[in-house]
């Protein structure tokens, strides 16, 4: 079996496991006085897919796509990604149509196992560009004009010739519960996915932005239309996936949870909420009228009185004001409410966050985004604060961010991705 495997793809493979390595009774001894060789097994793969990309296969997609959520090391955490990624995801994309996985397959005269593996690598790289489209600030590389790919149903995730219904009341093997809950956590995330991208084109992109930026009440449509369907989503979730009211859990491994393999879907579904609520902060500040350019005939007089020229030149007594430059739209309620429903936005983020167990983060795969993620959210805090229209918001918001720091201090402990956050 290991014999017919690409290389790139299982050197990406066992890196990815190399991270799980302590879960398990044996490999967990017997790698204790060792270090994984999981910076050789990267480099390794990434040669090996840069050098397949002239003659490439299902499998250099497969390698690539794990590449892009490789466990970053020590301080890189803590590091925003280089412009690399993005451009290696626009690789991948072209690899894909190359391939033809924009196109649906299943009237194609293919193996039954082939079509199954092309339509789950579509969504997920389909995933990959909307979620960094979005975290990035960049155009998507995948059109919605240009692929004609069908949902992902049970087929897709045979097993052994079982489908995904028998492997639910399969309840003595926690392989096959296993199997079948990542299935569904799959394709609740796709369509978490695609909603990204029409958050993205509605209110980031940059003609939105432009248009968006100055117009409180059309963001607010606009909002409201998302958030109706992030809702509809979390409603239409399986009983197994939805987000239980539980307080801090037991940290133990020794029993199969569930909730341990969800954690990253709701965290992207509280982040989506979250650039919602973003957008609609855009259109609340005054932009401030721009500085004055320092013109050359003021050289003659810059060198006279420095200290008074240069306080002069930062601060002008007529432009400065005692209160963020927040319009609140002449008293609309709107206003009011929109920042008090963004502020328990933040607060359920933190609540999320905090009764994630420290060491469970490493249990389940969590994507390498989701570090842009969690620094997306600071940010959130931060802007709650300084755009704070009045006492009572701007309490609000401070104790919000500084609940939030401590959440990342403690969190980033297990939870390495938080760092960049933090």
């Amino acid at each position: 079996m290991l014999e017919s495997i690409p290389v790139q793809l299982l050197a990406a493979i066992y890196a990815t496991a190399y991270q799980f390595m302590k879960f398990d009774d044996y490999l967990s001894v017997l790698n204790a006085y060792t270090i994984p060789p999981t910076s050789e097994l990267w480099r390794m793969a990434i040669e090996l897919i840069m050098s397949d990309i002239h003659t490439s296969h299902l499998s250099t997609l497969q390698a690539g796509l794990l590449y892009l959520h490789r466990g970053l090391q020590g301080p890189e955490n803590a590091i925003a990604d280089s412009p690399f990624i993005w451009s290696f995801l626009g690789l991948l994309v072209g690899i894909a149509t190359c391939l033809g996985l924009q196109l649906e397959c299943r009237l194609m005269g293919l193996p039954a196992w082939e079509k199954r593996l092309r339509r789950r690598l579509w969504w997920a790289l389909y995933a990959e560009d909307k979620w960094r489209s979005l975290l990035m600030g960049r155009p998507p590389y995948i059109r919605n004009d240009e692929w004609d790919v069908e949902d992902l149903d049970d087929d897709d995730f045979r097993l052994d010739g079982m489908p995904v219904e028998l492997l639910l009341s399969a309840t003595t093997e926690n392989e096959h519960q296993r199997s079948a809950l990542h299935a569904q956590v799959f394709r609740n995330f796709v369509g978490l996915a695609k909603i990204a991208d029409e958050l993205q084109h509605s209110l980031f992109s940059l003609r939105a932005a432009q248009r968006l930026s100055t117009n409180f009440k059309e963001t607010l449509q606009q909002a409201q239309v998302l958030l109706r369907r992030l809702k509809e989503w979390y409603s239409n979730l399986p009983p197994t996936i939805k987000l239980q009211n539980r307080a801090f859990p037991a940290t133990g491994f020794t029993n199969y949870r569930p909730h341990q393999h969800t954690n990253p879907l709701h965290f992207a579904h509280i982040l989506l909420e979250v650039f919602v609520f973003r957008s609609l902060l855009r259109p609340m500040v005054r932009s401030a009228a721009p500085p004055r350019l320092f013109e050359e005939a003021d050289l003659q007089n810059a060198f006279t009185d420095p200290v008074d020229d240069y306080i002069a030149q930062i601060v002008d007594c007529d432009e400065v004001e005692p209160t963020p430059a927040i319009d609140m739209c002449n008293g609309d309620s709107s206003v009011n409410a929109t920042l008090t429903a963004a502020e328990n936005c933040a607060a359920r983020m933190i609540r999320f966050v905090m009764r994630m167990p420290c060491g469970e983060g490493g249990v389940e795969f969590w994507y390498s985004w989701s570090r842009i993620g969690f620094a997306t959210t600071s940010n959130f805090m931060l802007l709650l604060l300084v755009q704070a229209p009045s006492a009572d918001h701007a309490t609000r918001a401070h104790k919000l961010l500084h609940m939030w720091r401590q959440t990342l201090r403690r969190q980033s402990h297990g939870n390495e991705w938080m760092k960049l956050a933090l």
